[in-house]
Formats: structure tokens, sequence, C-alpha cells
């Protein structure tokens, strides 16, 4: 065996151990800011998250920083996952738009926040204005230095497509949004009733561009569109978000027992 290639082993398990070291550090750091533990997989999330707009503009992906924890709430405890998601659709060079109107795309690598509810919902989304809106393309030099993206272009083949639209219908709810909100549902006089409720002082006190908020059955999932969230403190403000916006949720819908009956609470 040569010298060369014993040095190119050598050098790229150095690699692989430094960046398992660089990435267990942020997800330290992570954790400590956000008040959650790591985790080493998504395996404890329901299956219902493979329903979500998410899933589909992603197509999957893999998962990075993970965290769990679990908070007590008015409205009963709440398991919370939090991670960063490279897309499968960022490994194969490409990106998908959501084809609602108007249309949006997530970046390749999207920070999100996951919160199991004791309650269960049909499909809602909800998206504040923002870079997602405008699908810009990737850029030349991001094009340049992906492989996978660069072999695409030497090709010829398509960048973009329309991701498969789950449960949502293609144009906004008729309800009253707050500024620069729209929402998606074909239960729209449940929206309306939670808009009426508090979750319309929910999101207008969450202003937050770009941002996603989807149920789906008894998941809540929180993320930007445009982009991953960088550093420690921005991680754990969107684990603050994703529960202000729980703490809304929970106030302005019934409370269900597993039978799906309403409890009347004194």
């Amino acid at each position: 065996m040569s010298w060369q290639l014993i040095g190119g082993l050598a050098a790229g398990a150095s690699f692989l151990v430094g960046r398992a070291i660089y990435r267990r550090s942020h997800q330290d750091a992570a954790a400590r800011a956000a008040g959650l533990e790591p985790c080493t997989d998504l395996t404890h999330l329901p299956i219902s998250l493979q329903q979500s707009a998410l899933w589909a503009l992603s197509d999957g992906g893999f998962e990075q920083r993970m965290l769990s924890g679990t908070f007590s709430r008015v409205g009963g405890d709440v398991a919370l996952t939090a991670f960063d998601l490279e897309t499968l659709r960022e490994r194969r060079g490409e990106w998908a738009f959501l084809p609602v109107e108007p249309p949006f795309r997530i970046a390749g690598v999207v920070s999100v926040v996951v919160c199991e509810l004791p309650r269960s919902f049909p499909q809602v989304l909800c998206k504040h204005a923002g870079v997602g809106d405008e699908l810009l393309d990737d850029t030349h030099f991001d094009r340049l230095i992906h492989v996978a993206k660069n072999a695409r272009d030497r090709l010829g083949v398509k960048r973009s497509f329309a991701a498969e639209l789950p449960a949502l219908p293609t144009k906004p709810a008729p309800v009253a949004m707050p500024e620069h909100w729209r929402a998606y549902t074909h239960a729209t006089e449940l929206l309306d009733d939670m808009l009426n409720k508090g979750l319309r002082a929910t999101l207008e006190q969450t202003p937050r561009r770009d941002l996603v908020i989807e149920l789906v059955d008894s998941l809540l999932i929180v993320y930007p569109a445009a982009r991953e969230v960088v550093g420690p403190d921005a991680f754990a403000d969107l684990t603050t978000t994703a529960l202000q916006v729980v703490d809304g949720v929970l106030a302005a819908s019934a409370n269900l027992t597993p039978r799906g009956v309403d409890v009347t609470v004194p």
C-alpha cells in the first residue's frame, strides 16, 4: 500500500471526525439555548409528518442538529422536536414549489420545529409573505459548487418542479387573515372559528417573514421557507415562536377526547 493512499485515507478519516465534532458542538449549543436535549433521529414522530407540504416540497431528506423536549402548556403537554432538514431534492440538485396561488418554495436546508399536540386537526397551512414567494432559482455560484446541480446544468436537466399538492386547495381560504398572511385548507369554517377565538391575534404577534405554519392531524409544524436558521440563539428563537403558535392554537381550539368527543371545561 502506497504512502499516498495511506495519507489519503487518514485525511478522509480526519475530515469525517472533524465534521462529526463540529456538528455535535453546534447541536449541543442549540440544545442549551433552546432548553432541549439532543436526540439521535426522528423515528418518534408520527407518520402524519409525511402528509405535510414540507414533506412534499422536500421529498424527504436528511436531518441534522436534532433536539427534543416536552413543555407544559395551558392546553396540555406538548412534545417538541427541532431539527435542520437537508432536503432530498437538494441532494439531487433540484428544488420544488408548492403549486398553490401564489406558489412558494423552501430552501435546500430548512430549520423545522414539530410540535405534537393533544388535539387533532384537519390539514391547514398558513404562510407569511416572504422571499420564498419569489421562487428565486439557485444562484449561478450555488449551482457551480454543487456537484449534482452542476451536472444538471451541463446535461440541460430541469432544476425546478411543482411538488405534489397535499390535501389542500390551490386558492387561499376566504377568511380574514392578518396582513401579509394567507391560509389554505378545506376546513374553512374551523379556521375562521379559530381565527376569531384568538389565532388571528397570535399570527399578528408572529410577523416573521416567510414563516410557514402547518397543522396536520396532531402535528403543528413551523419553519421559515427561505432559509435555515443560523446560530443557537436564532434556533432557540424559532422554538419560542413555535411555542407561541402552539399556545394560540390550543387556546382557539376545542379540547378533544381520544374518541373525538368535545370536552366541556367548566
